[in-house]
């Protein structure tokens, strides 16, 4: 028992570590007062937010303080971020539930080397603004999304750059077709 608090004590004197404590136990609060709280934390922890964020409950953040956003970001429920390379999500970005996103993928082409002895290959994602990324979507390090493009639910969407406007769909991914263009969207 005396191990197990020590070993609490050390987690909460570190600070990177207490951080992770303090996200574990407001990550499942329920309703606009959950809501509240993850828009405080995420918007100090963020390297950069803009305004009203929505984070929603479920959602497990790793590096927040390599994540950019813009104004009107919603993280969907129980959502996966994985920053360690860099995320950055312009204004008007939609995630909807269940979508990973990861910046960071193990090193593994030495057959002499165990895997998890080779270290990481770190590349950002980049999500430009109006974007919606369907429930399930998988979403790999190096991957940059156009503005107004669409993510279809279920996608894994490889690590290149999309055109705007794209409307992406499969495993993997690819390019299914493009939003309709019309006289409102001039400007």
């Amino acid at each position: 028992m005396m191990k197990l608090l020590k070993l609490i004590y050390w987690d909460l004197n570190s600070g990177g570590m207490r951080d992770q404590y303090v996200a574990f136990l407001i990550r499942n609060i329920p309703g606009s007062f959950g809501m509240m709280i993850r828009r405080m934390w995420y918007s100090k922890r963020f390297k950069k937010c803009g305004t009203n964020l929505n984070v929603l409950e479920g959602t497990h953040i790793i590096n927040p303080q390599n994540i950019e956003c813009g104004d009107n970001v919603s993280i969907g429920v129980c959502n996966y971020l994985q920053a360690g390379g860099g995320i950055i999500l312009e204004s008007d970005v939609m995630l909807g539930p269940y979508v990973k996103i990861w910046t960071q993928n193990h090193n593994y082409r030495r057959y002499d080397i165990p895997v998890h002895s080779q270290g990481y290959t770190y590349n950002p994602v980049i999500i430009r603004h109006d974007v919606w990324i369907g429930a399930n979507a998988f979403i790999m390090p190096g991957t940059e999304i156009g503005a107004k493009s669409i993510v279809s639910a279920c996608s894994v969407v490889g690590a290149k750059e999309y055109p705007a406007g794209s409307i992406l769909a499969g495993y993997p991914a690819r390019r299914i077709g493009e939003r309709e263009k019309n006289s409102s969207d001039a400007g």
